[in-house]
């Protein structure tokens, strides 16, 4: 039989498909980009006042220059093998070599020029929300949704995480920036692993550990990953649970970058940094079946209600961000009625799932296991979890991943255009609430003060305010402050040690004294306590009261560098005319620099000391 040829337009017809796809994505490819170009545009609108040239709160000792001046790589290399905290000679069982590594090179771009160290920060957040518009629009698709619809939805989720002013802390902060480099590696990760699961496992799961070991190197809540990847693959398939079981298995192999994570952790902190749990009584310690406390993961489940209290305070700041704070009390939220309000959410989230509608049963979990490493059931025991806005950062994403599933449902309701509105009326409210708290991390000064008066308890936030008004010579109100809450300074708070230098200055030594010796019984703040209390009693002329303290100090002290520093100053507060005991002091502080390179407070008093020995004269 012959062949029948085909027509001159059957002919064409694989030319016009090819062209048509080649149109279609590029069309696409288009669409993608002006998305990109949205959302970085108003995230920048967001935080175009999030730049000055000035540091508050923690940067101030993490992004000064001076701290990493003339590093050696040796001494780059202690980043890997000390606390974070350690140049301030203070054990906070926190362990973050790449953010120390990080910062230490922008030191050497911008200098003293603080601005750039916020502007990269604004940049990461801006690469975040990219990641977070990239990987919700992943997740549309997996779960069923159309290309365009998915890019839809996640444009208009992604465009509310970018201007949200729950995350004003972690862009103002440089030092809380870790948590933007974490959810960069942890989003990106898992957006490029969903991608290569199935054409090339073995090639996602090793690009998976990689990243795993470099997230838990810039911040513990990248420790979460393992449980999103789980969560994320279970929830998306629709498989035999045999068959999720299988898929999910090679996390196991996770267990590896954890495991050389928390051997580089317990080397640079030792068992003796760790954060104890002796609060939580014995038959409770479900850590205690486990040789984990000696890498600070002892598990209690007396911190299980406590949590709770976090998680409902964490998304109701999610629904609406205010007043914005650095510390919250989630104590004063019934712990019954948040237990309530969240198992009936997590009920609804259930039903949907189902019902076939993963995606609010998906966020659900990513925010709870995303703020697990936050949330204080594992660590150190206390009565109540820490919750502050940094924390919320990465647990966001599983709101927004919500968010994108609410549009989605007003538009089937209404219309796309409703969904649009309803996007952009949220986005006029929430920018001018970002601008707002900007301006507040815009000096010490005004964020604390501006804290300290929404605060129903003083107490959290005294000791850093205090501090602020001191460094800039703001006696008057710092001694204001301090009789505000005498009570509480005179019971031994930590603020006390400011309090007596601020007491010092006016002249009121009486008072200074008192505030001194309430401190210096204590655990926490009780050595600078003592070496203040010392430095007043050489400025009075009382010098064997001085002695006495500074031994004090000196003994009470366990940092060799924090020791040779005080004996150093001791020297040349009580004899600073005896270049002999000058000469001594110098030696003491190249040997505080040589134990801790880090420690600006010596680096600076050894310039002073240097300049004053190079214009004595010398003894003939």
């Amino acid at each position: 039989m012959s062949q029948r040829k085909p027509s001159r337009t059957q002919r064409s017809l694989p030319a016009k498909t090819t062209a048509l796809s080649a149109r279609s994505s590029s069309t696409a490819g288009l669409r993608n980009g002006l998305a990109y170009a949205v959302l970085i545009v108003f995230t920048l609108i967001a935080y175009a006042n999030a730049w000055p040239d000035n540091l508050a709160f923690d940067d101030r000792v993490f992004a000064d220059a001076s701290r990493f001046s003339g590093l050696s790589p040796g001494d780059v290399l202690r980043f890997f093998t000390k606390d974070l905290w350690a140049a301030r000679g203070v054990d906070t069982g926190l362990y973050r070599p790449l953010l120390l590594l990080a910062i230490a090179g922008e030191s050497q771009v911008f200098g003293d020029w603080m601005a750039g160290y916020h502007l990269v920060n604004i940049g990461l957040h801006a690469l975040a929300t990219l990641l977070v518009y990239g990987f919700i629009s992943q997740l549309l698709q997996i779960c069923g949704h159309q290309r365009g619809e998915a890019r839809q939805f996640a444009l208009l989720a992604a465009l509310l995480f970018g201007v949200h002013p729950i995350h004003t802390e972690v862009v103002n902060s440089v030092f809380n920036g870790s948590e933007i480099l974490v959810t960069i590696g942890v989003i990106g990760g898992l957006k490029w692993f969903l991608h290569c699961y199935e054409k090339h496992p073995v090639r996602a799961w090793l690009g998976l550990n990689l990243i795993y070991l470099l997230v838990l190197l810039c911040r513990e809540s990248g420790a979460a990953l393992p449980l999103l990847t789980v969560a994320i693959l279970w929830l998306t398939r629709s498989d035999l649970w045999q068959l999720r079981l299988r898929a999910c298995a090679p996390v196991i192999s996770l267990l590896l970058p954890l495991g050389i994570y928390l051997a580089l952790r317990s080397h640079a902190l030792g068992t003796e940094a760790m954060p104890q749990a002796s609060a939580v009584p014995q038959a409770e310690k479900v850590g205690e079946l486990l040789p984990l406390a000696r890498y600070g993961m002892d598990f209690g489940l007396a911190k299980l209600l406590p949590a709770v209290g976090l998680w409902f305070k964490a998304l109701k700041m999610q629904l609406w961000p205010h007043p914005l704070q650095i510390y919250y009390d989630p104590a004063q939220t019934s712990v019954w009625l948040a237990l309530a309000a969240q198992v009936a959410v997590l009920a609804g989230a259930v039903m949907a799932y189902v019902r076939k509608h993963p995606l609010l049963l998906i966020g659900l979990a990513f925010f709870y296991l995303a703020i697990l490493p936050s949330s204080g059931i594992i660590g150190a025991a206390r009565a109540y979890p820490g919750l502050a806005d940094r924390i919320m950062y990465l647990p966001a994403v599983g709101f927004v991943i919500i968010l994108a599933c609410g549009l989605r449902l007003l538009a089937q309701k209404f219309s796309l255009n409703a969904a649009v509105i309803a996007t952009l009326v949220l986005t006029a409210i929430l920018i001018p609430l970002t601008w707002a708290r900007n301006a507040d991390w815009d000096n010490d000064i005004l964020l604390f003060e501006t804290d300290y008066r929404k605060l129903q308890s003083k107490a959290p936030i005294l000791a850093t305010l205090l501090a602020a008004h001191l460094r800039e010579h703001n006696y008057a109100r710092a001694v204001e402050l301090c009789d505000e809450n005498r009570r509480a300074i005179l019971g031994g708070h930590s603020a006390g040690v400011h309090c007596g230098s601020a007491y010092g200055q006016v002249g009121r030594f009486r008072e200074a004294e008192q505030a001194y010796l309430s401190v210096a019984s204590q655990s926490l703040g009780g050595v600078f306590a003592d070496f203040n209390l010392a430095m007043m009693y050489i400025h009075l002329g009382r010098r064997k009261e001085a002695e006495e303290h500074i031994a004090l100090a000196i003994a009470a002290e366990p940092k060799a560098f924090l020791r040779h520093y005080f004996k150093a100053v001791a020297l040349i507060q009580m004899h600073p005319s005896d270049r002999d005991s000058l000469l001594a002091a110098q030696a003491l502080l190249q040997q505080a620099l040589e134990l801790q390179p880090q420690h600006v407070e010596s680096r600076k008093e050894l310039e002073l000391l240097n300049q004053r020995l190079s214009e004595a004269p010398t003894a003939r």
